[in-house]
C-alpha cells in the first residue's frame, strides 16, 4: 500500500502514535514513512524484539524512532521533554466478549495508556486523532455499548473531553467505523477467516445467511487520517462508513460463481442482521471505496490464478 500526497509543511510536523505493532497502526506507519512524514511510536518493552519495526527503523533512521516503556512512570519520563504536533491513538485491546480477569487489561490498554500519554504531552500538541467503533452506539447515535470493549472506548472519550477543556486550542477527532478490511488482513474477522479456511478447504461457520457488514478498506481509513492532518476540519465525532453494506450471502455466491473450488460455509440462521444506521456525521471531504466487494472477491480469485 502506498498512498501519495503532495508535499506540504505537515511533513515536517512530528507525529506520535500508539499501536504501531497492531494491524491498522502498522499499515499507517509504513504508509506515512513512505510519504515523508516524521513519526515516533511509544511501545511496551517487549516490542524491542519486533523484527518488522526494527527493520523500519533501519530503513528510515531519520524519520522514525521508538520510545519503549516498562511502566507508566517511564512514559512520563520519556515524553515530558519531547515535542509533538499530532497524536494518533491506534492502540486498542479488542474482544467481542470478555471474562472477569480480562477487565483490567481492557482498562489499561484502552483507557489508562492513552490517558497517561495525553496527560504528559497535552500542552504541546495541535491535533488528536482517536479511533473508536460503532459498537459504542448500538442505536446509531447515543453512547450505548454493545460490549465491554466498546464501553472502554467510550470511557476514554469522556476523559478526552476533560483534556480538551484543559487545552481548548487542540483539534480532536474521534473516528468511528463498523468494519475494516485489507488484502493483508490476518485478524480474526469474517473475511480473513473465510479466506484462511478457503485455502485450507475448511468450512466457515457464519451466524446468519442474511448477515450484512459495512466495510471500509484500510486505504480509505488511512486517507481519512491524511485528510485530518492536512486540512482544517472541525473537531468532533465522525463515522467512516461505506454507502453500501456487503451482503455476505451474495458475496459468497459471487465468489463461488468464479471458483472451481467453492467456499465452504455453514449458516446458523436466517435472521436479518444489519449494521445499525449511523446518525453520526460523515467525515467532510472523505468517501469510502464503494467497490469494496470487488476488492474482497479479487483476493479469492488471485489465490487460484
Amino acid at each position: 500500500m502506498q498512498l501519495i500526497f503532495k508535499k506540504n509543511n505537515n511533513l515536517k510536523k512530528k507525529i506520535l502514535i500508539t499501536g504501531s505493532s497492531g494491524f491498522v497502526g502498522n499499515l499507517f506507519l509504513k504508509s506515512a514513512l513512505k510519504n515523508g512524514y516524521h513519526l515516533t511510536d511509544i511501545l511496551r518493552d517487549k516490542n524491542k524484539k519486533n523484527n518488522d519495526l526494527n527493520q523500519l527503523r533501519k530503513v528510515y533512521p531519520k524519520s522514525y524512532k521508538s520510545l519503549f516503556f516498562k511502566n507508566y512512570y517511564e512514559i512520563n519520563k520519556k515524553l515530558k521533554n519531547q515535542k509533538f504536533d499530532y497524536f494518533i491513538n491506534f492502540a486498542t485491546l479488542y474482544k467481542n466478549s470478555h471474562s472477569n480477569f480480562e477487565i483490567q487489561s481492557f482498562i489499561e490498554s484502552n483507557i489508562t495508556f492513552p490517558s497517561v500519554i495525553l496527560d504528559t504531552i497535552l500542552i504541546k500538541i495541535k491535533k488528536i486523532i482517536n479511533f473508536g467503533t460503532m459498537m459504542q452506539h448500538v442505536d446509531g447515535k447515543n453512547y450505548i455499548s454493545q460490549n465491554f470493549y466498546a464501553s472502554t472506548k467510550s470511557a476514554f472519550e469522556m476523559i478526552l473531553e476533560y483534556f480538551i477543556q484543559r487545552n481548548k486550542k487542540i483539534k480532536f477527532y474521534n473516528l468511528k467505523l463498523y468494519e475494516s478490511y485489507s488484502e493483508l488482513d490476518k485478524r480474526k474477522k469474517l473475511i480473513p477467516t473465510l479466506y484462511k479456511n478457503f485455502k485450507k478447504n475448511k468450512t466457515t461457520t457464519i451466524v446468519s445467511k442474511n448477515l450484512e457488514l459495512n466495510i471500509i478498506h484500510i486505504e480509505d481509513l488511512i486517507t481519512s487520517i491524511y485528510l485530518l492532518l492536512n486540512k482544517n476540519i472541525k473537531s468532533g465525532n465522525y463515522c467512516l462508513k461505506n454507502k453500501r453494506n456487503v451482503k455476505i450471502k451474495n458475496l459468497i455466491k459471487s465468489i463461488n460463481n468464479n471458483l472451481s473450488k467453492p467456499l465452504k460455509v455453514k449458516f446458523l440462521s436466517n435472521k436479518s442482521l444489519k449494521p445499525q444506521k449511523s446518525f453520526l456525521k460523515t467525515l467532510p471531504k472523505w468517501k469510502a471505496d464503494i467497490k469494496i466487494q470487488k476488492k474482497i472477491e479479487k483476493l479469492f480469485y488471485n489465490e487460484i490464478n
